[in-house]
């Protein structure tokens, strides 16, 4: 098997333009407003309507703490199956820090890594769309993958709706009769799910070593309906057959529902060592499936065209890094098998700042990342992860006026923003890593 580039597709300026005007459009012409009509029906209809339980998170339910012996914990309980652990992070001599706030994150500083918890929940209504687990009193657990992050989003479910208070404000009501027919799911289930679009750096750090202890332990797991993606990286992960249950992105009950703290993102944000044991099985199982496969040693890792960090001068870049070796490459373009081999056969990575960054996973110790970064992301998700697995990570923060960070704020739902690279930086610093 060949290796595929997709270097043309990248350098189509006209396309990334075009694209990008066509998603805005479509997003202020026919989703926002289906959304807002949608919000105004939900409210018309409870108007009327009597009872409605307040929601909130769910901070003070307290499960029994049980030992975990290699099997799920017992109703109302938890166990940890992973301790928690700290290791340090460095800033590399060659990196470029942000000039804002966000500059703290990646000076030197200690990481703590969550442990891995098992929870066992009795009968909660879940919400595999949104990776919400809320009870029959309107109380959203706190390792939703969501709810204790973005209450906003709880608008998203028709059976949540924001009506005044007596005070006058709005707040969130949960009408558990409207879920009268949700089906329901019987016997133990772990959750490896946590929303129905998921974002591939959040699966491969959230969930595939919930997907790995479940699948050494036996475990019966529940799902969403899979991806292709998903269906790949799970083939290499030996589950066996019949032990994860799809089901379509609608609200359940789930009798016995086994949740864990990594759910909430936290495991993707600060990545544990425990990570390793998971993503070395795959390693070595793709390397059985798909042997003799060449990859390149350098490697720029490139963004799709329509996502909402348009790097504007991406032909540039590639035009640059051309000449000393690299191959550009979108990883979306790439099966999961060829994604895994070409990051664990790579010497050098050259990578704008997103999901694909989860890929270093199968990297060796030691391999050289250079990490592009536009200014005002707080998101050193990416920085843990380069110094838990011990690479030589270099970040390039790209300045962003305040203007840009005022008018394009990155951590907002649909917000999308455009930057160039510092070319003459990236090819410095590429040059004084590869000698």
């Amino acid at each position: 098997m060949g290796f595929r580039t997709t270097s043309g597709k990248l350098e189509n300026a006209t396309g990334v333009r075009l694209s990008r005007s066509l998603h805005g459009l479509w997003r202020k012409a026919v989703r926002l407003p289906l959304k807002t009509l949608g919000a105004k029906l939900r409210r018309a209809r409870a108007a009327g309507a009597t009872g409605g339980l307040p929601v909130s998170v769910d901070e003070t339910t307290a499960l029994a703490l049980v030992p975990f012996e290699a099997r799920l914990p017992p109703p109302l309980a938890q166990c940890t199956v992973v301790e928690s652990c700290r290791y340090p992070t460095k800033l590399h001599p060659l990196s470029v820090n942000s000039t804002t706030s966000e500059a703290m994150h990646y000076v030197p500083h200690t990481v703590d890594a969550p442990a891995m918890t098992l929870e066992h929940l009795v009968e909660p209504f879940w919400f595999p769309k949104l990776g919400l687990l809320i009870s029959k009193d309107g109380l959203v657990w706190r390792h939703s993958f969501l709810g204790p992050f973005q209450p906003g989003f709880l608008t998203s479910v028709k059976e949540i709706v924001d009506l005044p208070g007596p005070d006058g404000t709005a707040r969130p009501l949960f009408f558990p009769e409207r879920l009268a027919g949700a089906p329901r799911i019987v016997g133990e289930r772990l959750l490896i799910a946590n929303s129905e679009q998921p974002n591939y750096g959040h699966y491969l750090l959230d969930m595939v070593p919930l997907i790995h202890l479940g699948a050494r332990i036996g475990a019966p797991m529940l799902t969403w309906t899979l991806k292709p993606w998903q269906r790949a990286l799970i083939a290499r992960l030996d589950v066996p057959v019949g032990l994860i249950e799809e089901i379509r992105p609608r609200p359940v009950v789930v009798e016995h529902a086994i949740v864990s703290n990594r759910m909430s993102g936290v495991s993707s944000q600060n990545v544990h060592p425990q990570h390793r044991e998971a993503f070395g099985a795959i390693l070595a199982n793709v390397r059985k499936a798909v042997p003799g496969l060449e990859t390149p040693r350098r490697v720029l890792i490139c963004r799709s065209l329509a996502n909402s960090r348009n790097l504007l001068n991406r032909a540039e870049v590639i035009e640059a890094l051309t000449p000393l070796g690299f191959a550009a490459i979108q990883p979306e373009k790439l099966s999961f098998d060829e994604q895994a081999l070409t990051f664990a056969g790579a010497e050098i990575v050259v990578t704008e700042f997103g999901a694909a960054m989860a890929n270093v996973m199968f990297c060796r110790p030691g391999t050289r990342v250079v990490e592009i970064i536009a200014e005002g992301q707080h998101d050193p998700w990416s920085a843990h992860l380069a110094a838990m697995l011990e690479l030589e990570h270099v970040v390039l923060f790209q300045p962003q006026t305040e203007e840009a960070l005022l008018t394009a704020p990155r951590h907002v739902k649909d917000s999308t923003f455009a930057y160039r690279v510092d070319v003459a930086r990236l090819v410095e610093t590429v040059r004084a890593l590869i000698g």
